[in-house]
């Protein structure tokens, strides 16, 4: 074939500007794992090839969208081969498609048998965890960490390892005709001070959060969120959900008052504008319910803390459930129509934050220490006033006016 010639493959390119450089990558092999390896590095490279222009512009937009829950911003260059997986075969555009089904369609036709099989198994595959069970001769048995499935892997050679020593494993597996073999690199993970708990627990979160969804369609859906909670067990660092929820009180709200009173776990706060706080003793983040006439509001940041919070008040409401307000999971804004929850809740937020922020003007106090001195709270208002005569909106009026309640 000519280098001018339009490639096979049917791209609409020239050959010399596509496939021309894969030539010799795929070669007629017996080994399953070498052929199945060939052929899942050929299709990385052709959709490399195919989408690098697009990717270009956009690249440092979906690298931070990838790593959005990881504890830096930086992606290490071992650790590419996972966001590259999650970029081609995950990531979805407005229709719902990802780079790696688009490029199916438009050029499946064209595609021989094997590299076809090999895309579309790509397109199935999806982040998860994995625990190895056993060891094989020409492979590994393991068992997926969150539904429990067994799978067979294939391995390049036989591992002599001692199964109950085994780290979690984090990899994307690939369904191939004699067995699944990893789409490439894999993290490892000591399980030995609830590293696999912590991870569980916020994938379950996350599949309550996603109502209705199916696990294995909930993983193909998430795996930058699985990143962040493998990379977040690793270091053995929390992650603040901001999970905020409520729940109309049609009546009964004088029982739940009470539930919250007699809890031993909860501290009361303050009550402002028609809401009673109360706090979650011990937390180590944000954990408090507000209650009014109307309404119940949770607002938590640990995942611990917000199962706590959901099991108390089911044992008092069980007939009741939340509404989600936000999540930081979600990715979203709150629904219009739950805004001026989702608007108290930032109020007392942000108040309690500059009550506990030391400040120039108060001689490096925060308000708090100061309330406690002669004529504190007078200060303290007075300050408030002053902000409340440059207040740049409404918002910022709203806020002061909140401050101001709470203070009194």
């Amino acid at each position: 074939m000519g280098r001018n010639s339009l490639c096979p493959c049917g791209s609409g390119r020239k050959y010399k500007h596509c496939c021309l450089g894969l030539q010799g990558v795929v070669k007629i092999t017996e080994k399953p794992f070498e052929l199945y390896s060939q052929l899942i590095g050929t299709i990385k490279i052709k959709l490399d090839k195919y989408y690098e222009a697009d990717i270009k512009k956009q690249r440092d937009i979906f690298q931070d969208r990838f790593l959005r829950l990881c504890t830096t911003n930086y992606l290490p260059p071992e650790r590419e081969p996972f966001f590259s997986d999650w970029l081609w075969f995950d990531l979805t555009d407005n229709e719902g498609k990802t780079f790696s089904s688009n490029y199916l369609r438009e050029h499946g036709d064209f595609m021989e048998k094997p590299l076809l099989e090999c895309l579309q198994s790509l397109n199935s595959s999806y982040l998860s965890i994995y625990k190895i069970t056993g060891v094989e001769n020409n492979g590994l048995k393991v068992k997926d960490f969150f539904t429990g499935q067994e799978e067979h892997i294939i391995t390049k050679e036989t591992l002599d390892t001692e199964i109950d020593s085994q780290p979690l494993l984090l990899g994307r597996l690939v369904a191939m005709p004699l067995g699944q073999v990893f789409s490439g690199m894999v993290l490892m993970l000591k399980n030995d001070d609830g590293q696999g708990d912590f991870i569980r627990k916020h994938i379950d979160y996350l599949h309550m959060l996603k109502q209705g969804m199916e696990f294995t369609s909930l993983l193909k859906h998430s795996s930058e969120i699985l990143f962040g909670l493998f990379e977040r067990a690793n270091h053995k660092s929390l992650i603040r959900l901001n999970d905020i929820r409520v729940l109309p009180l049609a009546d009964n709200a004088e029982a739940i008052t009470t539930a919250l009173k007699d809890c031993p776990d909860l501290i009361g706060a303050h009550e402002t504008e028609g809401i009673c706080w109360y706090d979650l003793r011990d937390s180590l983040g944000n954990a408090r319910i507000g209650i009014s006439n109307e309404f119940l509001i949770s607002s938590t940041d640990l995942i611990d803390d917000t199962l706590f919070i959901q099991g108390f008040i089911r044992g008092v409401k069980p007939d009741r459930n939340w509404e989600i307000v936000h999540s930081l999971f979600l990715f979203q804004p709150p629904p219009p129509h739950l805004e001026h929850i989702w608007y108290s809740v930032v109020k007392d937020q942000e108040t309690e934050r500059w009550l506990h922020t030391s400040h120039r003007e108060l001689d490096d106090k925060t308000p708090l220490e100061v309330m406690q001195e002669t004529n504190g709270r007078e200060r303290i208002l007075a300050m408030l006033d002053s902000f409340a005569s440059q207040a740049a909106n409404e918002y910022s009026q709203d806020l002061l006016n909140y401050m101001v309640h709470r203070i009194k």
